[in-house]
């Protein structure tokens, strides 16, 4: 929004057009509040006063108020306030595991939180999950490209494992393409093609030229044959901007009007910065970008299910205020700046509701607390 500066500086200073008024006719000068009111709005000074008098009044006014040299500097003049990058007033918890003296004290066979995720009964899922699965899954049946990014701890991993899973045991005309460079900034056109030719069984060739015919020939003849094929990169926020404009390329593959190989991308929040950018916007015009959203109201489900699998009632560890308190725990306050007001972010991801779980039954077993109340919550 377009404003004067001077508007600006007022605003800042908390300084009310009524008392500039008033200075200004203690100085020997006539002006209104009307007046003033138009000029800080609109730069509309009135043809009879006199400007030069008036300016040098209203800057010496706001200097005695408190305002800076830089914020004096061309004070009449119209204004475009710089984006202010938002104040996260919340801090991520420490990790923390459970520790032996706890688990003995709860009876507890194994941690609930440490490698916890043995068989699909394991994982916790809710309608945004199980959404974004299905998309997963349309990627490989429509040739799509979907982008999925979340905190770290926010599952990502587990949603990847849990697809890979459904593909394996519902969807054997599905083969998945997987490069296998633990380190995906190292990720080249060499690492995607090596993928491909190892998914499809597809001889070495000696070129590039023929190995990418070969790998052209090889997607259309097994989509021939009923195959639906689908890459999947984790850790995709580390590849760099060729490779994504590489996957755009390889996506485009068609035989008639079906394309042969939907993608999709997994990476922490800085993917949708990368995608943001100008030079990959040709890949990102045409990537659905999903993101994943934290629990929630799911707290007390998703708690409940991992003490069960474990042989534990969550019910008899904790009040039901304690567990409202460890959700109050993941919750932010953004301050985004003068004249907007603050809003509420939700860290409630898995992640950060295992370690405050983990600090607060560490507590208590420290105090010999049977019941974790909200109280104690609040303590750790």
């Amino acid at each position: 929004m377009r404003i004067t500066k001077l508007s600006h500086v007022i605003e800042v200073l908390g300084v009310k057009q009524a008392h500039i008024v008033k200075q200004i006719k203690e100085r020997g000068h006539s002006f209104s509040k009307a007046s003033l009111s138009r000029v800080t709005t609109q730069a509309d000074w009135p043809k009879t006063c006199d400007k030069a008098a008036i300016e040098a009044a209203i800057t010496d006014i706001l200097q005695d108020a408190g305002a800076n040299p830089e914020q004096l500097s061309e004070l009449f003049t119209w204004y475009e306030p710089k984006p202010q990058n938002p104040e996260v007033d919340y801090e991520e918890p420490e990790p923390e595991m459970l520790t032996v003296a706890a688990k003995q004290f709860f009876k507890m066979r194994r941690d609930p939180f440490e490698n916890e995720i043995n068989s699909e009964s394991d994982v916790f899922l809710v309608e945004s999950h199980r959404v974004i699965l299905e998309d997963m899954l349309s990627a490989a049946s429509a040739g799509s490209m979907i982008a999925l990014y979340g905190e770290c701890g926010s599952g990502k991993t587990i949603i990847r494992r849990c697809f890979i899973h459904q593909i394996q045991q519902d969807h054997p005309d599905v083969i998945l393409i997987q490069p296998a460079r633990l380190d995906r900034r190292k990720i080249t056109a060499e690492s995607i093609s090596t993928a491909i030719c190892r998914a499809l069984q597809i001889k070495h060739r000696p070129s590039a030229e023929e190995r990418d015919a070969a790998i052209e020939d090889a997607l259309i003849e097994s989509s021939n044959n009923g195959h639906l094929h689908l890459m999947v990169i984790d850790e995709a926020h580390d590849l760099n901007a060729d490779v994504i404009k590489l996957l755009k390329r390889i996506w485009e593959l068609t035989h008639g009007f079906r394309r042969v190989m939907g993608i999709v991308l997994i990476g922490q929040s800085e993917l949708r910065k990368k995608l943001s950018g100008q030079n990959v916007r040709e890949f990102t015009w045409r990537c659905n970008q999903i993101q994943m959203q934290p629990l929630g109201v799911h707290v007390p489900a998703y708690l409940r299910h991992k003490f069960a699998r474990v042989g534990l009632d969550a019910d008899a560890i904790f009040t039901d205020d304690a567990i409202s308190a460890l959700r109050g725990k993941c919750h932010a306050r953004v301050r985004q700046g003068i004249a907007l007001d603050d809003t509420d972010l939700d860290r409630s991801y898995p992640l950060s509701i295992n370690t405050w779980t983990a600090k607060v039954m560490n507590l208590a077993a420290q105090i010999g607390e049977n019941k974790i109340t909200e109280k104690l919550v609040h303590k750790v």
